[in-house]
């Protein structure tokens, strides 16, 4: 039997964190990757880490020459070959994975034989943007609004590369989702 997947990316502030343990409440899933928290511990735990996986999605550009798209596109690869690690050892049904590295390239690079996969790109204006990271400017370090530019770059391609869903309101975005998300899950 297949493992099923649900990916969630999306540049920063997007709803992709709590839309993941909002599927994972509503559907009882147990298994919840965040490359946040993958990011987290590889700094935590610095041992010879690439350092693209020690930077952001919006700063990995400033490792080398490369424009803001090659250098998220270079990051992402870092992070998404340890969320491969990581889920080359799970043997749960469904799992959900969520950050912002995750995009069409990853869901390219995944075994279609040993997984069924549902991708959701979140995407917001940039004006919601704004508006959520001065409120989560509040609650933690956080250098989003700082790098707007580049984030919106960033929005701009994988809204270009991916089937987005617009989460301007998080309980139209949860229906659209979880609707979604019954048909792999009830396969």
């Amino acid at each position: 039997m297949k493992t099923k997947l649900i990916l969630l990316g999306g540049v920063p502030g997007t709803g992709k964190t709590t839309i993941a343990y909002k599927l994972a409440l509503e559907f009882k899933i147990d298994k919840v990757i965040s490359t946040d928290l993958i990011k987290a511990f590889a700094k935590t735990y610095d041992s010879g880490f690439d350092r693209y996986i020690l930077t952001t999605t919006h700063e990995a550009y400033k490792l080398e020459d490369l424009s803001v798209i090659d250098g998220y596109l270079k990051h992402s690869k870092k992070i998404n070959d340890m969320v491969l690690e990581v889920l080359n050892n799970i043997r749960d049904n469904v799992v959900i994975i969520e950050g912002s590295t995750i995009n069409k390239n990853f869901v390219n690079e995944l075994d279609k034989d040993k997984y069924s996969i549902i991708y959701f790109n979140l995407c917001t204006s940039r004006n919601d943007l704004i508006k959520r990271y001065k409120i989560k400017g509040t609650l933690r370090k956080s250098n989003w609004i700082d790098n707007i530019n580049n984030i919106d770059e960033i929005a701009k391609y994988l809204s270009k590369y991916n089937l987005n869903i617009i989460n301007d309101d998080l309980e139209k975005t949860m229906e659209r989702i979880t609707n979604d998300v019954k048909e792999i899950l009830y396969i």
